[in-house]
């Protein structure tokens, strides 16, 4: 039965004070206590609690799921005999074209299309990938999210202020989401005014920590300083889904006066690793997928300071399981121990393919494309695409058209980018048969052929140097 929308209105804040398990659905409660009880296991107990999780996934792969059945058999690969997350290294690494392609193999017959959830990577290095995962994963991947955020203090049901690509369907742009224990401020419309009222509103809500990604962090500040406004105290900031840049992490701390928490995860969900209280090396959860690390030739980076592109396993993803995937993100090695007591393998960076490519709106607000990420279909039928922006407010979408494309993608698309960027942004389409690269052969997302309003005292980029 289907609720008038006004009644769902006035339920959903109701509901969302009942106990998380019930909230965030089975998984996560189990997967709280799981998590809050393995961060002080012995580096033997987690090993041995990932390889028994990781034979059930390959039995699981072996029986169910087309592409790896036949892979396996081809292969000789017996999932019985796996006495090692290392074994792995027998099997090919998974790349995203691959997936692409042949993704109706990777979906698991024994789930069924109820049981599974579409969503998208939303094109962030311009190919959109589409992916499945199970329904319920939300609560589990919610309580991963917590028990990271924990150790900078957040506790379950702290408020948040969330600075980072959700659409807000208010004049005044921003917004209490029940669902979330978090106001949502538009990043799309950070105009002066703006945010004088946003800071106004965290400070009178109480609100604990700040939700958002670096470049919008940044731009807050830029901002909050030109006006002269003391900034919002927090407990934390919760910095997500960008790289951080040199300077950059300094600077917010020093303006905000309060830690910085940065993490690493991917939409495909088979690598996740955050911080800690002691330290700024990435702790790689063994319970949440296996990761490797792997050397431009081919071997396993293994010594601190050792890099390589970041390959991951999932654990927990029956609907559509990924084996040895490449992520196309890269990480460097950290030390074999850290003060906080965690037998979790640690980086000391984690580099994903986030470049903090901004768009510049009608009011010199700064847009970062990590908020233009789309978990919908709406460019299912896109091969490839790129903003190209030569002029303030305006930007132009070049697409590179599936064969089954059709005019009313255009008119979808267009519909999704102006409801998050609302009035201020005007997009225009173009289908140029080929999108070129650079002149050293790498694909840029964002092209803009102007500079951006001056950071805040210039005391640090809010863009990635390398091109």
């Amino acid at each position: 039965m289907k609720l008038n929308p006004t009644i769902k209105s006035i339920l959903r804040p109701i509901y969302y004070r009942l106990p998380a398990n019930i909230c965030y659905g089975p998984l996560y409660s189990p997967t709280a206590k799981l998590l809050e009880e393995s961060q002080r296991w012995s580096e033997e107990r987690l090993i041995d609690y990932q390889l028994s999780k990781l034979r059930v996934m390959l039995r699981h792969c072996a029986d169910h799921v087309p592409y790896y059945r036949r892979l396996f058999k081809e292969m000789g690969f017996d999932p019985d005999k796996v006495r090692s997350p290392a074994d792995l290294d027998a099997l090919p690494l998974l790349d995203k074209d691959t997936l692409q392609a042949r993704l109706p193999e990777f979906l698991a017959d024994n789930v069924s299309a109820r049981n599974r959830l579409y969503f998208t990577t939303g094109g962030t290095m311009g190919k959109p990938l589409g992916l499945y995962n199970m329904r319920n994963a939300g609560g589990r991947e919610r309580a991963f999210n917590y028990n990271q955020w924990a150790r900078v203090g957040f506790k379950e049901g702290d408020l948040r202020a969330m600075l980072r690509g959700w659409p807000v369907k208010s004049a005044r742009h921003w917004a209490y989401d029940a669902s979330e224990r978090a106001y949502i401020f538009s990043n799309f419309h950070m105009t002066r005014d703006n945010v004088a009222e946003y800071a106004r509103v965290m400070k009178a809500r109480k609100v604990r920590f700040l939700h958002s990604y670096p470049s919008a962090v940044i731009d807050f500040a830029r901002h909050l300083k030109e006006l002269g406004i003391e900034p919002p105290r927090f407990r934390a900031i919760l910095a997500a889904s960008e790289n951080l840049y040199p300077g950059q992490r300094e600077f917010i701390e020093s303006f905000f006066d309060t830690r910085l928490f940065s993490w690493y995860g991917h939409t495909e969900t088979t690598i996740l690793a955050g911080e800690c209280e002691e330290s700024n090396c990435y702790h790689i959860f063994p319970e949440y997928g296996v990761a490797e690390v792997i050397k431009e030739g081919g071997s396993a980076a293994s010594v601190e300071g050792d890099s390589g592109e970041m390959v991951g396993t999932s654990l927990d993803n029956f609907a559509m399981p990924l084996i040895r995937y490449r992520t196309d993100d890269w990480a460097v090695i950290g030390p074999g121990s850290c003060a906080c007591g965690r037998n979790y393998r640690l980086l000391k960076e984690a580099n994903g393919r986030w470049q903090q490519e901004l768009l510049i709106g009608k009011l010199d607000n700064l847009i970062s494309n990590t908020a233009l990420n789309m978990h919908s279909d709406v460019f299912d039928n896109v091969q490839q695409l790129q903003f190209y922006q030569r002029e303030k407010g305006k930007v132009e979408l070049r697409i590179k058209r599936k064969p089954s494309y059709s005019e009313q993608d255009s008119k979808r698309i267009i519909a999704a980018l102006s409801e998050k960027m609302g009035d201020t942004m005007e997009i225009s389409l173009s289908f140029p048969d080929e999108i070129p690269l650079t002149p050293r052969g790498k694909f840029r997302f964002v092209i803009r052929e102007m500079e951006l309003p001056q950071t805040a005292g210039n005391e640090v980029s809010v863009e990635a140097l390398p091109r």
